[in-house]
């Protein structure tokens, strides 16, 4: 496989990991909301879709960022504050797509909500996701094949 094929399969699929997680706690908090306010189970559905959404947008762009940015670097080459900073930025991004796209529709000081919760998700996903890759890359090395599920 190319390496542009690899790269775009690990962003697609960095986003759609990140909209799974960002469903799973999209759905956590909407959970603790119906418990603490009656009649707030009615927006469980339409958190779990936003979770998901909001999750694979950011993880999309935090990892099309990070290919460009880490471009021929190593996990054990990255340094934390340099993927949160990748991440950040993959948030603002998104907000501003978010907010650039709608920006009649925002009451006055609205917009500050995407641009500071969605750059946070980003710098926390990306950390974890390093996390993650490097607890995953002492089992499996750079460049070893995983091998066929099907195999035992």
């Amino acid at each position: 496989m190319s390496r542009w094929k690899r790269v775009i399969r690990g962003v697609l699929g960095m986003g759609l990991t990140f909209g799974a997680i960002g469903a799973a706690l999209f759905s956590l908090v909407a959970l603790v909301s119906a418990v603490f306010f009656p009649g707030a189970e009615d927006e469980l559905g339409f958190m779990i879709i936003a979770g998901a959404v909001w999750g694979a947008g950011i993880g999309t762009s935090f990892s099309a960022i990070l290919a460009i940015a880490a471009r021929g670097r190593s996990l054990d080459e990255l340094s934390y504050s340099r993927v949160a900073s990748v991440g950040v930025l993959g948030g603002l991004l998104l907000a501003g797509l978010v907010v650039g796209g709608s920006w009649g529709d925002w009451p006055n000081g609205g917009a500050i909500v995407p641009f500071s919760i969605l750059p946070l998700l980003g710098a926390g996903g990306g950390v974890a996701s390093l996390l993650v890759a490097r607890k995953a890359g002492r089992v499996l090395r750079s460049g070893e094949e995983t091998g066929s599920l099907l195999e035992g």
